[in-house]
């Protein structure tokens, strides 16, 4: 046995290490039972320190937080009225009704399908890797769907210009996983995580709970252009290598000759009358910008109309592209079927609407209550105390959000957990909530990357056994993946350490540290 291979088993007798990730995972209840026992528990302490007289004076304000029970007459009355605005009006519910209504036209009606292909169809073989990384990285603009539909394009976009397939579908799988925030488009991602940021930080500093859904953009196009270039060097000179010549069972076919990047009349029909509305749409908003109609007193672009409403323009973007190529690709004859392909598109939103009602509740009961005041307070007041802060506290909270990704698959679902503690906790230490959750998504997203409880990483296995290499094992998978891992968190490190130390700012009008009271 070689060398080369006996690392590559090395690593792969790890399997039952992941094996037992993936049990412990499914162990776990579904959402909204999740949410539901943090609920049941949040309510318990209340009772426990509200019956104590707990309390905590604010840094930032100097008011003086006392918990408060929910089994008492005014918890009771809170409780019954505020029921059902709880969940009407949970910040990210709205943000991602209107995100997926745009970005399902598009979605519905083929257009990102075609777009991708079209970005994949004549790339010089030398370019494949890096392309591959930073179409991942766009691709995340379609969501969780990005992971089942690029990886399997990306490897058959290997195989057609004679490149290791296997090693494709990885590195499309990679840049899917990366996109969460290296990414250079605002997607529906972006406005639910700034939702629940300022969710989190409306009762504890409510001056820091207005950021809207570009509060993160300028490190995500750093990140974009950083990790498309690291990633596709890795991919190219490191992985790729370690796959060999291609000599599995779909060498030397026709099946993957380039012919998924055919595109058909109506096809590119519906690109070009979509470039063209998407081109005097944007002119219309660059005039409303040139002219100063959609800037603040003083024609200042941080705080204007625009980024302050820019969720209602992205909107309005993705349905004028989606629209038109319907149109000109004739997959739009009626308004019916504008119609039926947004319903579709809504229909799948259940497991989140259901999610989404008991998380509304448990935050609501976490802030009324004072329990996440309480404990951001005391726990900022520990980590002082130890002295611990600044760029060392990111990073140890930057490992913990990628640790809790093994057991945790939904980004959303972990930030409504994390951001009311996290986000005012690191507020206290002088951390902007805004690039907590920066850190949180650099945390969240690298460890998507070999998470063995995400699914799509199972379904690109099947794919690429069935396909091209039945011996293609889930410790081949991981193996590779951890490479990935573990450049991505150094290279994202890297980044947050330059960010902090100089106090870029990560979005329009966010930077790295606030303001606050010392604590003790």
């Amino acid at each position: 046995m070689s060398e080369s291979t006996q690392k590559k088993k090395g690593i792969e007798n790890l399997q039952p290490i992941f094996d037992g990730l993936e049990r412990l995972g499914n162990l776990l209840p579904t959402p909204f039972t999740m949410f539901l026992w943090l609920w049941i528990i949040t309510a318990i302490c209340s009772l426990i320190f509200g019956s104590m007289g707990a309390s905590a004076t604010n840094p930032s304000t100097g008011d003086v937080v006392v918990a408060r029970s929910l089994f008492t007459k005014e918890g009771i009355m809170w409780l019954l009225g505020a029921f059902l605005t709880n969940y009407t009006g949970y910040a990210p519910l709205g943000l991602v009704l209107v995100m997926t209504l745009g970005i399902g036209m598009c979605e519905e009606m083929g257009l990102i399908d075609v777009l991708i292909r079209k970005m994949m169809s004549k790339l010089p073989r030398t370019l494949v890797p890096y392309m591959t990384i930073l179409i991942g990285l766009m691709g995340q603009i379609a969501s969780d769907s990005a992971q089942l539909v690029i990886p399997a394009l990306t490897a058959a976009m290997y195989l057609g210009v004679g490149r290791h397939p296997v090693c494709g579908g990885l590195t499309g799988y990679c840049g899917t996983a990366l996109g969460y925030i290296a990414n250079p488009i605002i997607t529906g991602t972006d406005a639910t995580a700034v939702g629940l940021t300022n969710g989190a930080m409306v009762a504890v500093m409510p001056e820091y709970a207005n950021m809207d859904s570009t509060n993160n953009y300028y490190f995500k196009v750093a990140s974009a252009i950083f990790l498309s270039t690291v990633m596709g060097v890795i991919s190219d000179k490191v992985l790729e290598p370690r796959f060999g010549t291609y000599t599995g069972k779909a060498a030397g076919t026709v099946k993957d000759d380039g012919s998924q990047f055919q595109f058909s009349k109506e096809e590119n029909r519906g690109l070009t009358f979509s470039g063209i509305a998407t081109l005097i749409y944007v002119a219309i908003v660059g005039y409303g910008l040139f002219s100063g109609f959609l800037l603040a007193d003083g024609r200042k672009f941080v705080g204007s109309p625009f980024l302050k409403n820019i969720i209602p323009f992205i909107f309005l973007l993705f349905m004028t592209a989606g629209v038109s190529f319907g149109l000109g690709a004739g997959r739009i004859k009626t308004e019916a079927d504008a119609t039926k392909a947004m319903t579709r598109r809504m229909s799948t939103l259940g497991s989140y609407l259901t999610m989404a009602f008991m998380a509304s509740q448990f935050i609501s009961l976490f802030n009324w209550s004072q329990m996440g005041n309480l404990l951001s307070i005391n726990g900022a007041n520990f980590l002082a105390a130890i002295g611990l802060g600044g760029f060392p506290l990111i990073l140890l909270f930057v490992l913990f959000i990628a640790l809790l990704d093994f057991l945790v698959g939904s980004a959303s679902a972990k930030w409504a957990i994390c951001a009311p503690i996290f986000a005012p906790m690191l507020a206290f230490m002088g951390i902007h909530p805004g690039f907590t959750q920066v850190a949180y998504r650099v945390g969240d997203a690298a460890a998507n990357i070999m998470s063995p409880t995400n699914a799509f990483l199972w379904m690109l296995l099947d794919t690429c056994k069935e396909k091209y290499d039945e011996n293609t094992t889930i410790g081949t998978f991981l193996s590779n993946q951890f490479v990935y891992f573990v450049a991505s968190q150094v290279g994202w490190w890297i980044l947050l350490f330059i960010w902090m130390q100089f106090d870029l700012p990560v979005g329009p009008g966010i930077s790295t540290r606030i303001p606050v009271t010392i604590l003790g």
